[in-house]
């Protein structure tokens, strides 16, 4: 029997790992490589190379039936003789995209990064992990569009609430300006961009976890930090039924989307730079039929 790969598509170079977030993605790609140039390189000839039992093998963990273990890694990364440090790429991107803690994925992913770094292939997908990973690069892009912005990383540095160190202002507008975000000018002004930023879905929920959590932690201090004529912090706790809460959730999307209509068509010119958080979560939980 030989099993079929979905989607399999041919391609005219061998992909190049360090540009994955995804281990079975890059697996699916590098097998249809193979495939499309040697009609004998079946699932099962993969498996009988690696030393697995199973002819199915490849194809179950491509699909999300099975993960890969570290035995089995090495095993594939053999069967497609990758290099030493392909290898250790793959590892950490097992490791990243099967860890259950966030704290796990974090750390896998820094090694996901030293690598691609060393390899020169940074991606879009690592960019968008450093543009939320710190919750200054939001506020710079903004900070960029207010009348009187100085394209100074010590102005910055120092006009940011709270203050980073210029280094950190430097870095980020680096950083915005390769994501198309900001745009610099012949006489070294910046102005603010709004291209679509594809968001690449291996990494989206842990970058935008890093984000919300910064804010939240900034949303904690802000009690401290302003005056209440500076600043809205409230809440309520109320019991809802799961549907009640449901359709509240929906009430805070819809919130959300008019404050940044009202904010974006409003004609008086921005002079300040805000954070809106919006936290909806339970606090108890009693268990049905109990």
């Amino acid at each position: 029997m030989v099993y079929i790969i979905n989607n399999m598509r041919p391609r005219k170079t061998a992909p190049n790992i360090f540009l994955y977030s995804n281990y079975r993605t890059f697996l699916r790609d590098l097998f249809s490589y193979h495939r499309a140039r040697n009609r004998h390189f079946t699932c099962r000839y993969v498996s009988q190379k690696a030393g697995l039992a199973s002819p199915s093998a490849l194809k179950e963990v491509i699909d999300a039936k099975k993960n890969l273990t570290s035995g089995s890694l090495l095993k594939f990364a053999i069967a497609f003789n990758l290099t030493k440090t392909e290898t250790e790429y793959l590892q950490n991107l097992v490791l990243f995209n099967q860890s259950g803690s966030e704290e796990e994925k974090n750390k896998h992913y820094r090694e996901v990064l030293k690598l691609q770094q060393v390899k020169k292939s940074a991606t879009l997908g690592a960019h968008q992990y450093e543009y939320y990973s710190n919750w200054y690069n939001a506020a710079i892009r903004e900070l960029a569009a207010l009348p009187g912005f100085k394209n100074s990383p010590d102005w910055i540095a120092e006009h940011l609430v709270p203050s980073i160190k210029p280094s950190e202002a430097k870095k980020s507008i680096e950083l915005l300006l390769r994501l198309g975000l900001l745009k610099q000018h012949e006489d070294t002004t910046l102005s603010q961009q709004t291209p679509k930023l594809e968001v690449d879905p291996d990494l989206s929920t842990l970058a935008i976890r890093n984000f919300n959590r910064s804010m939240a932690d900034l949303g904690k201090e802000a009690i401290e930090r302003f005056t209440q004529d500076e600043r809205e912090v409230s809440g309520c706790t109320i019991g809802v039924s799961s549907e009640c809460a449901q359709e509240i959730k929906e009430m805070v999307r819809e919130f959300k989307k008019k404050v940044l209509n009202f904010a974006v068509n409003d004609s008086r010119p921005a002079d300040a730079v805000y954070q809106m958080n919006v936290q909806f979560f339970p606090v108890a939980r009693q268990a049905v039929g109990s």
